[in-house]
């Protein structure tokens, strides 16, 4: 299961009346939602803790796991909702456990790689997931600047000898964002691009429109 429009809109808040109008928002203009988990330990920031969170209902969602060791969150994850699990590379996790755990929990996969990571250690992750997440940005906050080779990136992926779905996190604006679709980028998350100013469902269609371009 994977999302039907090329933007998911993404939730980092630290309230629970703030999730929730998150996944109102979700609902209306596509039924996905991208939730990050933030672990102060691995990068900066912070989000609500899994536990507060209300029920998902909602017909795809994937958690982006920023934490040291995500294998605990996968089992949290799937109570509340979530259909994939997307882990970082750069975490400490033993797969074979990852990928057990997951099956237990009928929760998919995919893993997400920071900017400074050398892309070639996503291989290795390929025969357990085609779901790959570039950030465009340091994980953690959202309103940073996306960074310029993260174009580039997508690119070398989608060459890749694999069938991959290759999602970019951070940074997407509407600037960048047909950039990033012609790179081969099958979605983008947006956050700032949404929720930053304005009516948040104009903001949203203004990117699709500007994708499409």
């Amino acid at each position: 299961m994977r999302s039907k429009n090329f933007v998911i809109p993404a939730c980092l808040v630290t309230t629970k009346g703030e999730f929730t109008k998150h996944i109102e928002f979700a609902r209306k203009v596509g039924n996905s939602l991208h939730v990050d988990i933030v672990d102060p330990n691995f990068v900066e920031g912070n989000s609500l803790p899994i536990e507060a969170w209300p029920l998902i209902d909602i017909e795809y969602c994937e958690a982006h796991l920023m934490v040291s060791d995500p294998l605990p969150y996968l089992s949290k994850a799937k109570a509340k909702g979530v259909t994939r699990a997307i882990i970082h590379v750069e975490s400490t996790f033993d797969l074979d456990e990852v990928v057990t755990e997951a099956r237990v929990n009928d929760i998919l996969l995919g893993f997400a790689v920071s900017p400074e990571t050398d892309l070639t250690t996503l291989r290795r992750f390929f025969s357990v997931s085609p779901y790959v997440q570039v950030m465009g940005i340091h994980p953690g906050r959202t309103g940073q600047a996306q960074l310029p080779n993260t174009s580039l990136a997508v690119s070398y992926l989608n060459k890749q000898p694999y069938r991959l779905t290759i999602t970019v996190d951070g940074g997407v604006s509407l600037e960048n964002i047909n950039e990033l679709k012609h790179a081969g980028a099958d979605y983008v998350i947006a956050t700032t691009a949404i929720y930053e100013e304005g009516d948040w469902k104009e903001n949203y269609t203004e990117l699709l429109k500007k994708a499409s371009e």
